[in-house]
């Protein structure tokens, strides 16, 4: 019951916001809806991730636009420094059967560096200033080649 000045006793203030955040069966099916989309959302992905690992990966590395390296990973079953001199210096690149990292380079912004690791197919670092690319593609397993499309 308002008072006098038309403010709400904490009782009524109380009853009056249970009021306003009532819950209907309306509500209720839009939100099952939407956990139903997000949980089906997640399953695409995670088994479209676990599909793509199945396929031979490669790595392909390229300077200048030329391909200089295109190998099977399970080729580095012990690891490999592999080093490219670009136009602005050394790059070296670790390789091994789970990863493949830009460890070092004598470009100023190192961006290729903290790139990080690379295991996934579609992953891939640059190195700008000395025109690099190390990247991950898939492959088939028939034919042991890397797919003519890589991501």
């Amino acid at each position: 019951m308002p008072k006098k000045d038309g403010r709400l006793e904490a009782s009524d203030r109380k009853t009056d916001v249970q009021r306003r955040f009532r819950f209907l069966p309306g509500d209720l099916l839009i939100i099952l809806v939407i956990l139903v989309f997000c949980v089906v959302f997640w399953l695409g992905f995670f088994f479209q991730g676990k599909m793509t690992d199945k396929k031979a990966k490669y790595v392909r590395i390229t300077l200048d636009g030329q391909v200089i390296l295109e190998s099977a990973l399970t080729r580095f079953a012990e690891p490999v420094e592999y080093s490219v001199v670009g136009e602005h210096g050394t790059v070296v690149i670790y390789l091994s059967s789970e990863e493949v990292y830009v460890k070092e380079s004598s470009c100023e912004d190192q961006i290729c560096v903290k790139t990080g690791s690379l295991k996934h197919t579609g992953d891939g670092a640059v190195c700008l200033p000395n025109r690099l690319v190390v990247q991950i593609v898939g492959g088939s397993e028939e034919t042991g080649e890397p797919d003519a499309v890589s991501i």
